[in-house]
């Protein structure tokens, strides 16, 4: 390693989830499809275009089984099943069923950009989604399901595929035939995404790392105790059943699965979730494994340190070499330089490298999630940052198996790259009761080893041992994904009792979350003194409530607005109090935009709001009356020292119920 230089590894995690339901083998998701032809394939491509920079991508084994899948044809996925279908023919719950997935995307720089969504869009917000499939002719339909497939199509495929470029210039009028030609050409396209992996890693260019099978929390499997050496009070679930086997049948399909597609053994693991502990990384040494990573709160932990100079080193325990991700610079790319100008975040990136000359600097992130709030899909931002990594002479992209270690570690404390610890996965009362429920199956399947479905029995217990069903498994995570990703995870237990002829009791089939309304509108008129503080109980106790934290995994703890409160005077004033993480921005020049949303739309700089423990805003009458009497749709813009922070929520708007007069209720 050249001391003068900071030696750069990139490292890019790839990973979806197994969304094929455990009963009926379904996927009931089209995820990994989509950021197939969005940004599995761009993601390497675009590093191939510079010759001195290398890369790190981390492809799970999840992902790697879904996109062989997919490649052939995805038949067994209900979304493009259905979408394969002659719109005349859909029933309504199937066009309710693709709906659910049309408009879940970014409206800036997903939507907005191909005209002919938006307008499809703008209309589907004026409306509910049972009104929009009544006033949706099919050829309205037929164009929003190409134009769907067309916003997910990523800058490869526009520049490089015939067909994708025509349709997109076409702009709507498309026929059944082109829809059915686009979703064929796509799906092949899903072919060539493994293949570019396996020549760029034979050439050097990439290094490909993988992540033990269907990404369990590996030191939790080994030793659920592990959760306890940062949360000492955690609350554990009641096991009576060992996991350690698991953990180890995890890591060794893994890396079979590697030796088959790749044609060479796997030097390198990124855990799950960046979850490690000791148990943990004596696996991977005694599996072959030369190098692993996790999170500096891990490393600063395990070093009782808050000296953050300590994560830019290699380091090596029990014959691995251990990288710690810098936190900042990978969050900084994952949350926030969506909103700045190209050349701004990257010279910003830039500037804070400057200051780790001589130093290994690891930046770890999704390799997918955070693209499709970029323009053009990240491609413009990584295009400048490539191009100053290869000029700046003081910077050299590295891969782990490259560098030697620096230091030896005498311990380390288990934790993970959020909040260096395992909250986010056990402690709370449904993921416990979810521990348990898993526990019960794994036991039962374990007593019959001698039916024939026994070993698919143990690969879905196996499958249910995934990080993301229990991330999704609280009361704070209430949504369509927290209901699909619990559903998921009951079916592969239910499923492999199945699989044994054993019949699931009555807590399998009883959701584990229960789904309860989170939004409600006012219930009467307020009046609140616009201050920063809930000044009294009364004060904000009839507004009505909308949640707008983020919708991803790591995204919820980055963002600062979480939460509205609403309410209107008997004047029509309209007042507004946002709950969020307002001091992280103290002493910061704070201003707001809100976006208002019906059969107009209106922007309104707010003019009398006061921000201190909350954000409070009024909104005089006369900039909002042409919104009440009806429902609205709100989008807040958060901007600090002038430039946008935020927008919530993400992926849509807010629904504000502005159509009740109180006092006429009070007479009636």
């Amino acid at each position: 390693m050249d001391r003068g230089k900071v030696s750069l590894i990139f490292l890019w995690h790839m990973h979806q989830p197994i969304y094929k339901d455990g009963i009926d083998e379904e996927y009931k998701a089209p995820w990994t499809f989509l950021h197939g032809i969005k940004d599995y394939y761009d993601m390497p491509y675009h590093l191939s275009k510079f010759k001195k920079l290398k890369a790190v991508f981390n492809l799970t084994p999840s992902l790697i089984v879904q996109l062989k899948e997919y490649a052939e044809g995805g038949s067994k996925c209900l979304f493009l099943k259905t979408l394969r279908k002659e719109v005349k023919s859909l029933t309504r719950k199937e066009k309710l069923f693709l709906l659910k997935f049309f408009f879940k995307s970014p409206v800036k720089t997903m939507i907005s950009p191909l005209k002919d969504y938006f307008k499809l869009y703008l209309q589907k917000e004026r409306l509910s989604e049972e009104e929009f499939i009544d006033r949706t002719t099919n050829q309205d339909f037929l164009n929003l399901e190409v134009l769907f497939l067309l916003s997910w199509c990523g800058n490869y495929l526009r520049e490089n595929s015939k067909l994708v470029k025509g349709l997109i210039e076409k702009g709507n009028g498309f026929s059944e035939e082109e829809k059915l030609k686009l979703i064929k050409e796509l799906t092949e396209f899903i072919g060539k995404i493994l293949p570019l992996y396996k020549e760029m890693q034979e050439e050097g260019k990439i290094e490909i790392s993988t992540t033990p099978f269907y990404h369990p929390i590996l030191p939790l499997l080994l030793n659920v105790e592990s959760a306890k050496e940062t949360t000492p009070w955690i609350k554990l679930p009641g096991l009576h059943v060992s996991f350690k086997e698991d953990a180890e049948e995890q890591l060794r399909k893994a890396l079979a699965l590697y030796r088959e597609e790749f044609g060479r053994e796997c030097l390198g693991i990124w855990p799950a979730e960046g979850g490690i502990s000791e148990e943990c990384i004596e696996l991977f040494g005694s599996s072959g494994v030369k190098w692993s990573a996790s999170d500096e709160e891990v490393l600063l932990n395990s070093l009782e340190s808050k000296g953050r100079e300590a994560i830019y080193k290699s380091y090596e325990f029990k014959g691995v070499k251990l990288f710690f991700r810098d936190r900042e610079l990978s969050d900084l790319i994952g949350f926030t330089y969506h909103d700045l100008k190209e050349e701004e975040a990257v010279n910003d990136f830039i500037d804070r490298l400057k200051n780790k000359k001589g130093k290994v600097v690891a930046v770890i992130l999704d390799g997918e999630n955070c693209w499709e709030f970029y323009n053009k899909n990240g491609w413009p931002f990584r295009e400048l940052l490539y191009k100053r990594l290869e000029e700046e002479e003081w910077i050299e992209t590295v891969l782990p198996s490259e560098l030697e270690a620096e230091e030896k570690l005498s311990r380390i404390k288990a934790g993970s790259w959020i909040n260096g610890n395992f909250l986010v996965w056990i402690g709370s009362k449904e993921k416990n009761r979810a521990w348990e429920l898993l526990g019960r199956a794994k036991s039962k399947v374990e007593e019959k080893k001698e039916k024939e479905g026994y070993e698919r029995a143990k690969e879905k217990i196996l499958t249910a041992e995934g990080s993301d069903w229990f991330w999704w498994l609280d009361e704070y995570r209430q949504s369509e994904e927290s209901q699909l990703f619990e559903s998921l995870f009951r079916s592969f237990l239910i499923g492999a009792l199945k699989e044994v002829e054993e019949e699931p009791d009555y807590e399998l089939l009883t959701p584990l979350i229960k789904v309860e309304r989170k939004d409600f509108p006012p219930n009467n008129y307020i009046k609140p003194k616009i201050d920063g503080e809930i000044t009294n109980y009364y004060e904000w106790l009839n507004a009505g409530r909308v949640r707008l934290s983020g919708i991803s995994t790591m995204e919820r703890s980055k963002r600062v607005i979480k939460e509205l409160l609403y309410g209107y005077d008997e004047t029509g004033n309209l007042y507004l109090l946002i709950r969020g993480d307002f001091e992280k921005l103290r002493g910061k020049e704070i201003s707001f935009k809100l976006v208002f949303l019906n059969s107009v739309q209106k922007e309104v700089e707010p003019k009398e709001f006061k921000v201190k423990k909350v954000a409070e805003i009024k909104v005089p009458a006369e900039e909002v009356k042409e919104f009440f009497g009806k429902k609205a749709k709100l989008l807040i813009k958060l901007f600090v020292n002038g430039k946008l922070l935020e927008e919530a929520p993400l992926m849509s708007f807010a629904v504000l119920e502005l159509d009740r007069n109180f006092l006429e209720e009070w007479i009636v």
